[in-house]
């Protein structure tokens, strides 16, 4: 298969980032594909009824689909550029539409698989460093020191001369991952389990067994990474009883703790994960 292949210098390893929040820009786009195929991955079944349920009854949203389905970038080496500089009102009007409809509702699933998923990112770079983080980005990546090769359509030489590469993880992957030049970054998808654990905080009455309401509600609040403080508040204990219930938890290897100057931040494990898709 043909490869991009993106070189590292010493200073790009160290200005690589994760970003955390989600780029409603990149759902939208690889939405859109996933909608144009008519194929995607099982997990996104509800999603699709869903999205065709309520085109069925909305005849905006029905012309939205079709204006930014014929618009986004069908060909994993076109940038979503084409959408953010367009000039057109119609496409403009579509996509707030595709967006409020398609994208929002969604959102705190969406959000919720990028946290699940960036956990265990989060730990490989704790542990290894930023090349631990360009080992993780799945089947399509491969990392052999100083280049990270990646499966294109095309293929293509990148380097990065000591901009660095911003990692954007993206619940509605693209067929492939994608690179952006100028900055430079590399859009891929985030794991299929990370998904499927999305939007299940509330449920999880087994979890709550096996640990204890406190603790259960500690493990979800720690997908994303939290302080002692920020969780004393979520789960409204004192910060004294969150040291004690993160402590166990640790100890089980369920969360790390990584200490920082008058605090500690405290991040799910990869076993953690495991424990809470269980108690699904």
């Amino acid at each position: 298969m043909p490869q991009l292949h993106i070189q590292f210098t010493d200073r790009d390893v160290a200005q690589t980032r994760l970003k955390l929040e989600a780029d409603l820009l990149w759902e939208i786009v690889g939405s859109a594909q996933m909608l144009r195929r008519g194929e995607c991955d099982l997990s996104f079944g509800p999603w699709r009824r869903q999205v065709r349920e309520l085109a069925a009854r909305d005849p905006d949203l029905r012309m939205a689909l079709h204006t930014v389905m014929t618009a986004a970038p069908h060909a994993a080496c076109c940038w979503p550029d084409d959408l953010s500089t367009a000039g057109s009102a119609a496409l403009r009007q579509a996509l707030h539409v595709y967006r409020r409809c398609v994208i929002e509702p969604h959102l705190p699933i969406i959000e919720d698989g990028l946290c699940t998923d960036a956990a265990a990112r989060i730990h490989q770079y704790l542990h290894r460093g930023p090349e631990g983080l360009l080992s993780t980005l799945g089947a399509a990546t491969r990392w052999h020191p100083p280049v990270l090769s990646v499966d294109h359509p095309h293929d293509r030489e990148l380097g990065l001369h000591g901009r660095g590469l911003t990692l954007i993880p993206c619940y509605f992957a693209p067929r492939h991952p994608v690179a952006l030049a100028d900055p430079p970054a590399l859009v891929f998808p985030i794991r299929t389990e990370s998904r499927l654990l999305a939007g299940g905080r509330a449920g999880g009455d087994q979890l709550t067994a096996l640990l204890g309401a406190t603790r259960a509600s500690i493990l979800r609040s720690v997908i994303g990474g939290s302080t002692t403080t920020r969780l004393a508040k979520t789960v409204g204990v004192a910060p004294a009883t969150v040291s004690h219930h993160t402590g166990v938890l640790r100890e089980a290897g369920l969360i790390a703790t990584e200490r920082e100057e008058n605090f500690a931040r405290h991040l799910i494990t990869p076993l953690g994960l495991r424990v809470l898709a269980a108690g699904r």
